[in-house]
């Protein structure tokens, strides 16, 4: 129960002291006590007429409340004035007015409740205590506390809520010293600021004693983040500041560190995360690492949860040839260069299904046709919302064999432009009378795994990325995953493309580190990305999972378009621009992002009609010709006309690629283990151990043993097996004591996908002992997996990025032997 106030004490003996005046100052017919009395009641009646004029009917209701024992005190004074005499009713009704007022306090004062009122009800726990302190300490009567929500944990007593004033009303200035007494933490841990979204009536309220007195940011950072194995070893803080939430940017507070000049600071997001307590898939922590220097930004709430919407002056190129692209996680633009610094036009989009990849794609291509170059885009497969970008370029359409009739019209386009070049002085620039031309390859990893056409648009890829800057023709590689080992890998590339586009959207449930490495198959460099979840803050937490707490929390928000823009060395967290783009057949929204007047940059008609002549200009779905045409058959286009760019057509039937797999028919004509076959083909061990298992479905070789292959012809007896040592694993390196195929196989996982073989690793996460996670890093060593120790170092993973799966099935082969 609440104990009356102090005014309410005042107010009550006020009401007494009225009473007896009103009991024997009207029989004194005294003239200034009755124009007092005139006064105090005229005065409440006249304001209370003009609050009922001016207000609405809850504030009238409010005022007559509190007015109501000036008003009845009136009455009563005129009553006694009035009668003559002294009648013994006056004083009993000064009595009566006195006693009423007493009772009727709780209305006259209508944030208090009377001694007698039940006990306001709080819900269980955390919530409940921080609402009954707030009520206790009656800073804001009021005022009500929502949302009450503990941000560093349970055992840690940071949280935030809302303070909620009543309708209509805002919620009164209220100073750090008052609100920190009511929670009994120190003054410098309470923010108050408006919320997101919401008026003066509900504020922000941020109480952080456990962040803001668990030691300087100094010390922190020594013990948790610049210690050996820490998030970032080696580092220290040169610059700290925080910023005050502004409009739907959070609050913010950001460190600068460095590393000793000559190195390389590294920083590891989770770690990070868990060393300022917050959670990563929160996306409250932002890191950006250049060089030796690294900007750590801690926001109160996620950044990015709102999508700015896509307009034609935001994709429209700057003075500086750079379009914005989405909103950075400080609430600034987040452009992209139309140019790579070495003047190509190539770049890269990587992101899963739902990751947003398609709307990025569609801004990308509105910001190439605002800019006035070509577009040209391709898939593995058919795609509807895709299909409605293709409106808006100049050619779109799916599968490898548009892709390959693409390719081929770009490779001769090279040599049409270069002839224009040789005309003009000057390869592609601004001023060229041609325009630029962007070819898109989404799926990159189908197209060029395609059975019949893969390899030579694998071949053409090459050569354009090479080869066409000096044309105006760039490529840009786009997918789920990128894997550039078909064009030659991608250390040419990378070089092509940093400072150009490079954009990474969700690539994985925990995508970061090695996962971005290969999910853009280098083309992102060594740059470390945070995690991007699905949703954000959608969780539950591993304490109310071991309790059997079932919350009833909502899914939180898509992280759609959220991801890196990645240039050179360097990776800005932000989130795409949104376009609508529907999946119901809805009309979309792409007119409003593209070319105001609905025109398409095409070709010029010099290139068209060239292109034409050569037989390449049609709707790229007819069957690419083989070669084996007659001369005078004039539907296989004119193919003899030399060469076209710095691909040579063949005018004769080109002779077929002798495959991995007609190596392996070649070699195979006897029993062979795979290691014998992997020492005579020239292709990779993973290469090798997919075309024999391929051979053996296909029936052109057989398995008379485990890893042992034959002729299809070759007949199996009882003998042949014993006779000539087929099948035992003599040959292969034997297993340390102790150390399992299975256990290798886990530790070679783990190996190749951390890309880190340490002893120590290897024990913590597989749970065995120290001598035995020895032996299992030795086994690796001898099968070539992993390098010779070097002192108390990592070892080196010797298998190359993007070939771990092959890895891992070639030794899953080699040990089968072991389990018979």
């Amino acid at each position: 129960m609440r104990r009356m106030p102090t005014g309410a004490k005042i107010e009550r003996a006020a009401y007494g002291a009225s009473a007896a005046a009103l009991a024997v100052l009207p029989s004194l017919h005294s003239v200034p006590a009755d124009l007092t009395a005139l006064a105090i009641s005229g005065g409440s009646t006249w304001w209370l007429y003009q609050r009922a004029k001016n207000s609405d009917f809850r504030r009238t209701l409010r005022s007559a409340q509190r007015l109501l024992g000036p008003i009845t005190g009136g009455a009563v004074y005129a009553a006694s004035a009035l009668a003559p005499g002294h009648a013994w009713w006056e004083m009993g009704l000064a009595a009566a007015w006195g006693l009423g007022m007493s009772a009727a306090l709780p209305v006259t004062r209508s944030n208090w409740t009377p001694p007698n009122a039940p006990d306001v009800v709080y819900p269980p726990g955390f919530p409940g205590l921080v609402m009954r302190l707030w009520d206790a300490s009656e800073i804001a009567p009021d005022t009500r506390l929502e949302n009450i929500e503990q941000t560093l944990g349970p055992d840690c007593p940071d949280f935030v809520c809302d303070v909620v004033a009543p309708a209509g009303k805002a919620v009164a200035r209220l100073s750090d010293t008052d609100i920190a007494a009511a929670f009994g933490v120190p003054t410098d841990s309470i923010t108050l600021t408006e919320k997101n979204g919401h008026g003066p009536g509900r504020m922000l309220l941020t109480v952080s004693p456990t962040r803001q007195h668990s030691g300087s940011i100094e010390d922190v950072w020594e013990q948790r983040v610049a210690r050996p194995g820490g998030a970032a070893p080696g580092s220290r803080i040169t610059a700290v500041k925080t910023f005050p939430a502004q409009g739907d940017l959070p609050a913010r507070g950001m460190v600068l560190a460095e590393v000793d000049p000559g190195e390389v600071i590294r920083v590891n997001p989770a770690q990070l995360c868990s060393a300022f307590g917050v959670r990563e898939e929160e996306l409250r922590l932002v890191v950006e690492a250049r060089g030796s220097e690294a900007l750590v930004t801690l926001y109160e709430s996620a950044p990015l949860k709102g999508a700015r919407r896509a307009t034609r002056e935001l994709l429209t190129l700057d003075a500086y040839g750079r379009y914005t692209l989405g909103t950075a996680h400080d609430g600034s633009d987040a452009k992209v260069s139309m140019q790579s610094a070495s003047g190509t036009l190539h770049g890269f989009l990587v992101g899963v299904t739902g990751s947003g990849k398609t709307v990025a794609l569609a801004l990308m291509c509105a910001a190439w046709a605002l800019a006035g170059l070509t577009n040209w885009v391709t898939s593995a497969r058919p795609d509807a919302q895709m299909s409605a970008v293709g409106r808006h370029v100049d050619r779109q359409g799916a599968g490898a064999v548009f892709t390959w009739w693409m390719l081929r019209a770009a490779i001769a386009l090279m040599d049409i432009r270069g002839q224009i070049n040789a005309e003009v002085g000057h390869d592609f620039s601004a001023h060229s009378p041609y325009p630029g031309l962007i070819i898109v390859l989404d799926e990159f990893n189908s197209l060029v795994g395609d059975d019949l056409l893969g390899d030579e648009i694998a071949e053409m890829t090459d050569v354009l990325a090479r080869e066409g800057r000096k044309f105006g023709i760039g490529v840009n590689f786009a997918g789920q995953s990128l894997n550039l080992t078909k064009i030659g890998g991608a250390a040419s590339l990378r070089d092509q493309v940093q400072g150009g586009i490079g954009v990474v959207l969700r690539i994985s449930d925990a995508s970061g580190g090695i996962a971005a490495r290969q999910a853009t198959g280098g083309l992102a460099g060594d740059v470390e990305l945070a995690a991007i979840p699905d949703r954000f803050n959608a969780f539950t937490s591993l304490a109310d999972r071991m309790n059997g707490t079932v919350t009833d929390q909502a899914p939180g928000e898509t992280t759609q378009g959220v991801g890196h823009i990645v240039t050179g060395s360097a990776a800005i967290m932000m989130r795409t621009l949104y376009v609508h783009l529907p999946k119901d057949g809805s009309p979309d929204g792409l007119g409003e992002i593209f070319p105001e007047d609905g025109s398409i940059s095409v070709l010029t008609d010099r290139e068209i009609e060239a292109l034409t002549a050569l037989g390449l200009w049609h709707d790229w779905t007819a069957q690419p010709p083989t070669g084996k045409e007659s001369e005078d058959d004039s539907d296989s286009g004119d193919f003899s006309g030399g060469e076209i760019g710095s691909f040579t057509p063949p005018p004769a039937p080109k002779p077929k690629k002798r495959t991995v797999k007609d190596q392996v028919l070649g070699v195979v004509d006897r029993p062979m283990t795979a290691k014998e076959v992997r020492g005579l083909v020239d292709a990779a061990s993973g290469t090798v151990r997919n075309a024999l298992s391929d051979l053996v479905a296909d029936g052109l070789l057989i398995q008379p043993d485990h890893g042992v292959y034959a002729p299809a012809s070759y007949t199996v007896t009882a003998s042949s097996g014993d006779s000539d040592g087929i099948g035992d694993s003599g040959g292969e390196t034997k297993l340390p004591d102790g150390v399992t195929s299975e256990l290798l196989l886990m530790a070679a996982e783990l190996v190749l996908t951390s890309r880190f073989a340490s002893q120590s690793m290897i024990q913590r996460k597989l749970r065995i002992g120290f001598a035995l996670s020895g032996a299992v890093v030795d086994a690796l060593q001898a099968r070539g997996l992993v390098g010779p120790a070097d002192g108390s170092k990592a070892r080196e993973v010797l298998v190359p990025v993007g070939a771990e799966d092959d890895a891992l099935r070639e030794l899953a082969a080699d040990l089968a032997p072991t389990h018979a």
